[in-house]
């Protein structure tokens, strides 16, 4: 019987033994699992990351990016702590797993979905030009058109204008008013680049400091012409002036003193005709019109120019308010500097254009102008044309509301003809009104057209805020 013990207690201690030793080898081939496993992705790519491996647990790491039967299989070093996929599919789901190997062994997988990002629209805002503004107009519509997602508007110079109801901007003094818009874009749609608009703002012309300084009111009596004391009268078609035959245009008239006529209430009619439309006033040309000016009678600086004038119709006429430096003779055109306050093509009858003509820095002829365009024809009634000169600003208006703001800084200029000279020298402009008939900007006359009408009812000159003078010969 103890023999039989000693035997039994032997065979235990070798079995224990034996299992032990089993333990000890599995434990020995345990390959760690990765942990902190993340993944973040773009339309084409996705990072996984994981935390480190402590040293010598394993001999490299698997990655696997799986997507339905698509697989993707990277082997990396043990230290490596991030992958990165390319050349992914946009949009869709994956599986990304991470193992441990240790030689041929290996951990169990630790996964992370994740989706790549849609590739998304390309996105644009198209938002036209807002219309420049005066102090209480009425708040005005801005209306952008993206490609997607949805477009906010931001004012830059709150103090100047600003925006109310989310779409709407307000004018709240006088200046230059900017507009951001902006859209982030959506599901479908990238953001778009910002849009940036800068309209001008001013205030109503009747809350300047307006002073009367020079006014014709052409109260004469019925078919008397104008003042000698404001006006002088030029003639012929320009083949013996600066500007060439057909003044330089290629007009069609010839002017003669007999087309400008008083009417004895107060209107300053030119009349260019034909001799069918009128025989009593000819010239060497089949239209007759005429041309006034205040060359060497007024000669004006800054300040607010105005006149009421009414519209010639039909197709060809060419009317105009302007100016020219009254160096004119000594400093050529466009040296001089020209501002057309109003011009008006009867072949757009809803029109009237306002421009500045002056030399760039490299001395060649250059200009910027703007419009106005009315609901009616401008030859349906009388509107004021008005030009508001300053330094280094002029602003051009129809019925007291601008049409056109030049700042001098947009001619890239640092001395122009509006404003002082590098001696310090303040300019002088002369007023011009004449009636044209076809040329470069009237274009075609009218078939059978034998008559036209320009009706001036007045012309007037003020100082505002300072800035003006008596005008000089």
């Amino acid at each position: 019987m103890k023999t039989n013990k000693r035997v039994i207690s032997a065979l235990l201690l070798a079995a224990l033994s034996i299992s032990a030793v089993g333990i000890s080898a599995s434990a020995a081939t345990v390959v760690p699992k990765a942990s902190k496993v993340a993944a973040v992705t773009t339309t084409k790519t996705a990072k996984i990351s994981w935390a480190a491996f402590a040293n010598g647990k394993v001999s490299a790491i698997k990655v696997i990016a799986a997507a339905g039967s698509s697989k993707i299989t990277k082997t990396v070093s043990a230290k490596t702590t991030t992958y990165t996929f390319t050349n992914l599919r946009s949009n869709t789901s994956y599986t990304f797993s991470v193992y441990g190997l240790l030689g041929t062994k290996s951990s169990s997988a630790v996964a992370v979905k994740a989706r790549t990002k849609v590739v998304l629209n390309y996105n644009s805002i198209f938002w036209g030009q807002p219309e420049d503004m005066v102090v209480g107009d009425d708040d005005q519509g801005l209306f952008a058109l993206p490609n997607g997602g949805v477009t906010s508007f931001e004012s830059t110079t709150p103090s100047v204008c600003s925006i109310v109801n989310e779409s709407f901007v307000r004018a709240v003094t006088m200046g230059s008013c900017t507009i951001v818009a902006s859209n982030p874009g959506d599901r479908q749609y990238a953001a778009a680049a910002n849009e940036t608009r800068t309209l001008t703002v001013t205030v109503p012309i009747g809350s300047l400091e307006k002073t009367l300084l020079w006014s014709d009111e052409f109260s004469e009596e019925a078919g008397s012409g104008p003042s000698t004391s404001n006006w002088v009268i030029e003639t012929g078609d320009g083949c013996n002036a600066a500007p060439g035959c057909g003044w330089g245009n290629n007009e069609s008239q010839s002017y003669a003193a007999c087309a400008i006529k008083q009417n004895g209430s107060g209107i300053m009619t030119i009349t260019a005709s034909t001799p069918t439309g009128d025989p009593t006033c000819k010239s060497n040309k089949t239209w007759t019109s005429g041309k006034f000016t205040t060359y060497g009678k007024q000669h004006f600086g800054y300040g607010y120019f105005e006149a009421r004038l009414k519209m010639p119709a039909g197709g060809g006429t060419w009317p105009a308010f302007w100016t020219l430096g009254t160096n004119i003779r000594t400093v050529p055109w466009p040296f001089s500097g020209e501002l057309d306050i109003m011009e008006y093509a009867g072949n757009v009858p809803n029109r009237s254009t306002s421009a500045a003509h002056y030399a760039n820095n490299g001395g060649a002829h250059e200009y910027k102008s703007g419009s106005k365009t009315l609901t009616v024809p401008l030859a349906d009634d009388y509107h004021t044309y008005a030009m508001l000169w300053l330094p280094t600003e002029v602003t051009f208006l129809v019925d007291g509301k601008p049409s056109f703001v030049l700042n001098k800084k947009d001619t890239e200029l640092e001395y122009w003809p509006f404003g002082p000279s590098a001696a310090g020298v303040h300019p002088k402009m002369y007023l011009i009104l004449n009636l044209a008939m076809g040329g470069n900007y009237g274009g075609q006359i009218k078939s059978g057209y034998s008559k036209a009408t320009f009706d001036i009812d007045y012309v007037r000159y003020y100082s505002v805020n300072g800035f003006g003078s008596a005008p000089t010969n």
